[in-house]
């Protein structure tokens, strides 16, 4: 796997010791010139060679760099519209800078965690499967954390896209498709992971608390965290392509945290703490999550298919 980066000290054990070497734009492949003028910062460029985390041959490219000024998932995006062509599936980490969640809510990043883009050009995935890719990258954290901690933590998924650990949100998760036709054509997937450090984010009932591999006693570094978590997209994207992404329903569910919990629904994009009181779409016990992931509550025929979800006892602490 090549590997380019503004910044080879700032990540030990990513990269094959002795592999690192200064280089050029104009020395890159076409390819690899155009993805650095996308996401590079304008310094000295290096290259090296790192282990594809896996699946074998799966990852071509991983892109690092200390600082990115913008969203990667956004940038990457814009440059795929443009017609940026790539090698294989690409992963691009960003040591600090601006970053972003679901619906434009902002995510905080803290020094050693993980902020992390992939983009994988021409899955052979059906267009009419993508709103079931958005399950992907949270199963991959799932995944990642179990690993990362041999089994010791048990990671869950608040639906529809947050990772939590004993209560308290350790990541997070954005899916983007590029459909061509019947087939996907690009995945992007932007992943967020406190390893080192919790952020300090203001608790509100949809985050109560936040947390970190760390204080839940895994001392993984960023590095292994990066690569078990390339791993677990690896292997979920190669999941998905052999036998559909329907295959990912069953094991979100065993991750889900909300079936038999009593939760609220708010409209989503809703007002913030501080505009004025929200406005609860639906509250009820959820009994089951759909094949659309769509969200089944007791006493509620009309399944809930989007909103912003919020467990009813965070709701009574907070007020809403």
């Amino acid at each position: 796997m090549l590997v380019l980066s503004d910044c080879p000290e700032r990540l030990p054990g990513f990269a094959r010791a002795g592999s690192w070497s200064e280089v050029t734009e104009g020395s890159l492949q076409p390819s690899d010139e155009a993805l650095w003028r996308a996401l590079g910062t304008g310094g000295p460029l290096w290259s090296g060679t790192g282990d594809d985390p896996g699946p074998s041959g799966f990852w071509t490219r991983a892109l690092v760099v200390a600082e990115a000024p913008s969203s990667q998932f956004d940038t990457l995006r814009e440059w795929l519209d443009g017609g940026l062509e790539l090698p294989g599936p690409v992963a691009c980490l960003a040591l600090s800078g601006s970053f972003h969640g679901q619906r434009g809510r902002p995510w905080l990043s803290a020094p050693g965690n993980l902020h992390l883009c992939v983009v994988v050009p021409e899955p052979p995935i059906a267009a009419r499967d993508v709103g079931l890719l958005s399950l992907l990258p949270a199963l991959a954290l799932v995944d990642a954390v179990r690993a990362l901690s041999g089994g010791a933590l048990r990671p869950g998924i608040k639906w529809v896209n947050d990772v939590l650990v004993e209560g308290r949100k350790i990541g997070g998760a954005l899916t983007a498709t590029k459909t061509q036709g019947d087939r996907v054509s690009a995945l992007v997937l932007g992943i967020g992971l406190n390893v080192a450090q919790a952020p300090p984010v203001p608790p509100t009932a949809f985050v109560p608390s936040v947390g970190c591999l760390a204080d839940s006693g895994t001392t993984a570094t960023l590095a292994e965290a990066t690569s078990c978590v390339l791993s677990a997209v690896g292997w979920r994207v190669g999941e998905a392509a052999a036998a559909g992404p329907a295959t990912l329903v069953a094991p979100y569910r065993d991750a889900s945290l909300v079936i038999g919990r009593e939760v609220c629904v708010f409209e989503d994009p809703a007002r913030e703490q501080g505009a004025g009181r929200r406005t609860a779409c639906i509250r009820g016990t959820v009994r089951g999550i759909g094949a659309d992931l769509s969200l089944l509550l007791e006493g509620t025929e009309k399944p809930v298919t989007s909103g912003r979800l919020a467990f009813a006892e965070d709701c009574l602490h907070f007020g809403l």
